[in-house]
């Protein structure tokens, strides 16, 4: 039996419901018949003209429109006679007062085109990565490949909606359009499913669908579970042996530092396969940015322009100041919880349960401060106004990074060097990880299993579609497949994913000398959450449009603070201990500080040389580049 979207939903919400369950079993439908379909075609070469129509209009929607009950037919007719100047082909389902779809679709050749005004970097015959060229599409055929197969899943959408969006903002800003987004391919995403038998993420898939920027993320998370691996077993010998704290930190100083050197090789791989490895400040700005209408001086196209004064200033008049105190106000209430412990202490004594109280608040309250500071974060950077995606997001990262830094550790820091209590240390630090994990589990997975489970026990109201209703859709299929994805949340960024990883990175090597077993949670937890991380994706989000990126942004520097400050932590760890005072006191009576500071300054010595010693690309990559601009140069002549 065939599953018709309802016609009824609650009120202020149009007709769209954000159901989950409905959506899946219109997929699992919707996949099983055109697997059907496309047995029949191999087998018998040809299928019913009506079946074969219908496989075929659904596959070549690449965006929907959806137009608000604001939205009048006239409002609809205007913006399809927009698009539709762009060579852009159009489908309109004027279905009620609140449902309109517009489909939006092209010509393989139309895409070309757009593809070279895009200037697209693929891969030549000759094996170099250079823009695409409409004219000469025989130079990138590779062997084996024909012209559809040019263009990857996340390349189309995006090149369509870059074209029609500027000339429509005008609706979006009116009211008249409610959204726009690409709609899943049900087929491709089967490839995501969970396999068992699979040893490695498809990482080529997953950028050839969802783009490089989440591409570069999964890829990113896999290689760090890789790497995690590593001290998860030094962790365990560091237990059972009880090895010297100098091995450990010169094993944690290698190990970050190698782990973060060889995943710009791993980087550089990625980005250079997928043409993006020689973006620049230069790329088109981001959808928010606002600005004046100016000729570009070294283009000289009309582009937005806006005075770097007023960026700077809101920067350093008003963002600098809010982070700075709310990274005093993360520093006072983490002293505070230290008084309220003493007091707890003096009140019901040493074997209290009452003693895991403020501890377990407070990790609770970093979580809930982390959420809240991570929207005024956002709101501070959108205010600045920055030109594009890289600089916006660099600048919220920095504001992020200082705020989760006194957030998460300071209290740790404070026990470890003013305190000087390392047994309590190492209870702090476990307790604030467990916790951690176990609000990234209830986020990861909470959240979906809870709609999942409001959906599971709700009331479904399945109608056949109004046989007059029916007539003014010109796809049922494509109709039903827009209805569900249009109620699903919108997926926004890899943001958060990577916020995540980067905390629980903090915790890992920060402290590694008194929280050996912090890497084996840290593995555990990853192995599930990278398979959470992309059912969500498929599932639980509409499809995103591809952002492109060329390496993991201000989080890579993100990462190699947190390598400094491991370094610095665990030798301010070293010398803390008893045996290592004596010695240095007995051999340097007068300077025994000093020895921290040869030490530190050795393992900076070691980092620096493994930086040096291991290129940031690949030899292949670098001869690859080398070679693309040697073309260049004799074309050019």
């Amino acid at each position: 039996m065939e599953l018709h979207a309802a016609t009824q939903a609650a009120p202020g919400y149009g007709p769209r419901t954000r159901n989950i369950i409905e959506n899946q079993l219109f997929r699992r439908q919707r996949s099983l018949k055109l697997e059907a379909l496309q047995r029949q075609r191999s087998q018998y070469g040809t299928i019913d003209d009506a079946d074969d129509d219908e496989a075929d209009t659904l596959d070549k929607t690449y965006i929907v429109i959806i137009f608000t009950e604001k939205a009048k037919l006239r409002h609809c007719q205007d913006v399809e006679k927009i698009i539709q100047e762009f060579g852009i082909q159009t489908t309109l389902d004027f279905v009620s007062k609140t449902e309109k779809y517009l489909y939006l679709s092209a010509t393989l050749d139309t895409l070309l085109r757009l593809a070279d005004a895009a200037e697209l970097e693929k891969m030549t015959t000759t094996g170099s990565i250079q823009k695409f060229n409409h004219g000469c599409v025989a130079d990138f055929l590779l062997p084996g490949m024909t012209k559809a197969e040019i263009l990857h899943y996340c390349e189309t959408p995006v090149l369509i909606k870059d074209v029609v969006e500027p000339p429509i903002r005008s609706y979006i800003q009116k009211g008249y359009i409610e959204d726009m987004f690409p709609l899943h391919d049900i087929l491709y995403l089967e490839r995501f499913n969970l396999n068992l038998k699979r040893t490695k993420l498809p990482i080529e898939e997953i950028r050839n669908y969802f783009g490089s920027g989440i591409g570069l993320y999964f890829g990113f998370i896999e290689f760090y579970t890789k790497a995690l691996v590593f001290p998860a077993i030094f962790g365990i010998l560091q237990c059972l042996l009880d090895l010297n704290l100098s091995l450990v930190c010169s094993f944690y100083v290698v190990w970050t530092t190698i782990f973060l050197e060889l995943w710009k090789r791993k980087c550089a791989g990625y980005s250079y396969r997928w043409g993006t490895i020689e973006m620049s400040s230069l790329d088109k700005p981001r959808a928010a940015y606002t600005g004046q209408l100016k000729p570009d001086p070294i283009t000289g196209k009309m582009t937005l322009h806006y005075p770097m004064r007023y960026t700077y200033l809101q920067m350093y008049c008003i963002s600098y100041p809010v982070v700075l105190g709310c990274v005093v106000a993360a520093a006072w209430f983490a002293l505070y919880q230290f008084q309220i412990e003493a007091e707890v202490l003096a009140d019901f004594g040493a074997d209290s349960w009452l003693l895991y109280v403020p501890v377990i608040v407070q990790s609770v309250l970093i979580a809930i401060f982390s959420w809240a500071y991570e929207k005024l974060a956002t709101f501070l950077t959108n205010l600045e106004n920055h030109r594009t995606r890289s600089q916006y997001e660099r600048h919220r990262v920095n504001k992020l990074m200082l705020f989760e830094i006194v957030n998460n550790f300071f209290s740790q820091f404070y026990i470890a060097f003013v305190l000087q209590d390392l047994k309590q240390l190492k209870y702090q630090l476990m307790m604030q990880l467990l916790i951690f994990q176990l609000l990234c589990i209830a986020q990861e997975i909470g959240i979906p299993l809870m709609a999942v489970l409001r959906q599971k026990y709700a009331k479904y109201r399945h109608q056949e579609v109004d046989p007059e209703k029916l007539r003014t859709i010109t796809n049922k299929p494509r109709y039903e497949q827009s209805f569900y994805e249009s109620g699903l949340d919108a997926y926004h960024s890899t943001y958060e994913d990577y916020l995540q990883v980067c905390i629980q990175f903090g915790y890992v090597v920060l402290f590694a000398a008194v929280a050996p077993f912090a890497a084996i949670g840290a593995l555990i937890n990853n192995v599930f959450a990278v398979h959470i991380d992309m059912f969500k994706l498929c599932n639980i989000f509409k499809r995103p449009f591809a952002r492109r990126a060329k390496n993991i942004g201000a989080w890579q520097l993100a990462f190699e603070l947190l390598s400094v400050m491991s370094l610095l932590s665990n030798c301010g760890l070293l010398f803390l201990q008893p045996n290592v005072k004596q010695f240095f006191s007995h051999w340097l009576p007068s300077i025994p500080d000093l020895s921290f500071v040869i030490f530190e300054h050795l393992l900076l010595g070691l980092k620096f040389l493994i930086h040096k010693v291991i290129h940031e690309r690949p030899r292949w990559v670098r001869i690859g580049l080398l070679k693309a601009d040697f073309e260049t140069s004799q074309a050019l002549k």
